[in-house]
């Protein structure tokens, strides 16, 4: 096939027969037989074959075979015919019953649709690997469009849990300013926990709030038929180009993912301005949102082991809470940036959610003072000691109390007032103190605090009469013209 399209090129540009046939390494007879017949040349036998055909008496009992169940492995069925005098090969049974099984299969139809107004959107995840701080990171891109417009809205996020679902719906419905009639989704495990037959299916708590809030009607596709959802398929494949040459084009680097979806909002804002986008989604007559948004987190209950830590799912990582409550269990929020713990309706605390490799730790000096205090002689060995070292502040502030013969635990009641005065105010003190003389203690840096500090907070903004300089501008003293003026 290469050689004839070749021959036929070069011919075209005026080659002669020995030119092509030594530009192509092939004899210059084969050259003039291929440019002579006009086609490719086919083989066939000389002579018929005379070995038997080895189907003749099964193919009819292999084709009723077949009728009653076309999906009959082609194995087992080799074997049953073989055991009852067939003498052929599995290959040649293959080849002998392919046409009658495509015949039995059929042809799938597929059906244009039609769509109307505001009556679906459509929802995805889709995988994009992208460079963020230096690192690359597989994120997921949530991807909503409505299919009669083509307008489109995309947030990327670091998994493709609940929480990524949902912020991603969200941030859509803000950007759209109302939702369709009905949402199109996968069977996705953070959405569905059992497909029933048809449309029906077991929906998980949290989807079934979501969906109640807004008031979409829900519409998963069929197992397996991605393309019933064929308009966010198409647009996720579009996207990634797009993001990936914007790149390229412009050598775009992001610092966080927060950079990479503000990013990423200009370019779907870019696309919905197009006039054949605009000009349609203007007739959407979307349904109007709801007064107020859905709070997009799902909940886990966690148990805080002895280390006033518990670890988060399946992740592996974890996290701290203050050490009066080890051995409880509490409620967890997971949001996609943050995580909240729950104790009585209450929030205990909340800490940045950690994405990474498997057993990274976030804990709170805060949590963990008051135990430390109580074992000073912990603090040394303790496995996640650099967290008292949090800001470059704090280790120049212990190092020179040790220098100057304190004691860790003097240094712990420094870190102590974090309680009272917060991480900020502390810092700044120790700086200030590290500048000083004096000898450094936990007394010192709440005299810093008290005198030097608290009070700029109490300094009040002086109060101006600006209608005394009305005159500058209108012309005007104390409400009447000056002379000379109409």
């Amino acid at each position: 096939m290469t050689d004839y399209k070749l021959i036929i090129q070069l011919r075209n540009k005026g080659k002669s027969q020995d030119e092509i046939a030594k530009a192509i390494g092939i004899s210059r007879r084969t050259v003039i037989r291929y440019l002579k017949d006009g086609h490719i040349p086919q083989y066939s036998r000389e002579k018929p074959s005379n070995r038997a055909d080895p189907m003749v008496g099964f193919y009819q009992m292999v084709k009723e075979k077949l009728e009653l169940n076309h999906k009959l492995p082609l194995s087992e069925l080799y074997e049953y015919v073989s055991a009852i005098g067939y003498e052929g090969s599995e290959r040649t049974l293959r080849r002998k019953t392919k046409d009658l099984r495509n015949a039995l299969k059929g042809k799938e139809v597929y059906f244009q649709r039609e769509v109307r107004p505001a009556e679906i959107m459509e929802g995805d995840f889709t995988e994009f690997h992208i460079t963020i701080g230096g690192v690359k990171r597989k994120v997921y891109l949530w991807v909503t469009s409505l299919p009669f417009s083509n307008a489109y809205f995309v947030t990327p996020f670091y998994h493709c849990s609940f929480e990524a679902f949902a912020e991603g719906s969200v941030d859509s419905f803000r950007e759209f300013q109302g939702i369709a009639k009905k949402y199109r989704l996968d069977n996705m495990s953070p959405a569905v926990t059992k497909i029933l037959s048809g449309k029906d299916r077991i929906v998980t708590a949290r989807f079934a709030q979501f969906q109640q809030h807004y008031g979409f009607e829900q519409d998963f596709c069929n197992p397996g038929r991605g393309n019933e959802k064929g308009n966010v398929e198409a647009n996720n494949k579009y996207i990634k180009k797009k993001i990936y040459a914007r790149i390229s084009l412009n050598n775009l680097s992001f610092t966080n993912i927060e950079a990479f979806k503000e990013f990423v909002w200009e370019l779907c804002r870019d696309h919905n301005k197009k006039q054949s986008v605009s000009s349609k989604f203007k007739t959407e007559m979307l349904i109007s949102l709801p007064k107020t948004e859905f709070s997009c987190f799902r909940t886990a209950v966690v148990s805080i082991n002895k280390y006033s830590l518990f670890t988060l799912e399946k992740t592996g990582h974890m996290y701290s809470v203050p050490s009066r409550y080890i051995g409880l269990s509490i409620e967890t929020r997971i949001y996609t940036g943050h995580i909240e713990t729950i104790y009585n309706g209450k929030i205990v605390c909340s800490h940045s959610r950690i994405y990474g490799p498997r057993g990274l730790v976030s804990i709170n000096p805060e949590h963990v003072i008051d135990g430390l205090l109580k074992k000073t002689g912990a603090m040394k060995d303790w496995k996640y000691r650099d967290v008292l070292f949090e800001r470059p502040a704090w280790k120049s502030f212990y190092e020179k109390m040790i220098a100057g013969g304190s004691s860790d635990k003097d240094y712990l009641k420094c870190l102590k007032l974090m309680s009272k005065h917060g991480k900020e105010l502390i810092t700044v003190a120790m700086e200030l103190a590290i500048e000083s003389s004096a000898e450094l203690s936990a007394n010192q840096l709440s005299r810093l605090i008290t005198n030097d500090m608290e009070n700029i907070y109490d300094i009040k903004p002086l109060e101006l009469d600006l209608k005394k300089y009305d005159e500058f501008l209108t012309g005007e003293e104390n409400g009447s013209k000056l002379k000379g003026q109409s």
